[in-house]
């Protein structure tokens, strides 16, 4: 699947870009179920904020208990200092995780793509692995 071209650019530089690898009409798809989690998710279930920058407050337990499950994180600035959400709900969101690749099947259709096992085989990997999706 792969050319000899993208074998050593991967090599080279740990990644390669594919254009066109997946159909519009497949990361259509997936758009439209994150719409769907974020339009189910009640802010007052959890007002947990994803953030690379402070650690700590990325590592509620809500965070933590997230490796088997899909859940919704919000923006850093999400909420005013009323606790109120700033702007719409689907504005809010930094980002949905962890488990949507085993636990929902549009996103598991998109990762367990035959295509997808083609690349990895051509680039190598001995026995490739999905262990959280975004």
């Amino acid at each position: 699947m792969l050319t000899p071209e993208q074998r050593a650019q991967y090599q080279r530089d740990g990644f390669i870009v594919l254009p066109n690898f997946k159909s519009l009409e497949e990361i259509a798809a997936l758009r439209r179920r994150a719409e769907e989690i974020v339009d189910a998710f009640d802010p007052n279930e959890s007002r947990a904020i994803f953030t690379t920058r402070d650690q700590e407050r990325a590592s509620d337990d809500w965070f933590l208990g997230s490796d088997n499950t899909v859940r919704c994180f919000f923006e850093e600035e999400a909420f005013g200092p009323d606790g109120q959400l700033r702007q719409a709900k689907a504005l809010s969101i930094n980002k949905i995780g962890h488990a949507m690749h085993d636990l929902d099947p549009t996103f598991e259709r998109f990762t367990h793509d035959p295509k997808l096992a083609a690349v990895a085989r051509d680039l190598g990997l001995e026995n490739p692995q999905v262990w959280q999706s975004m």
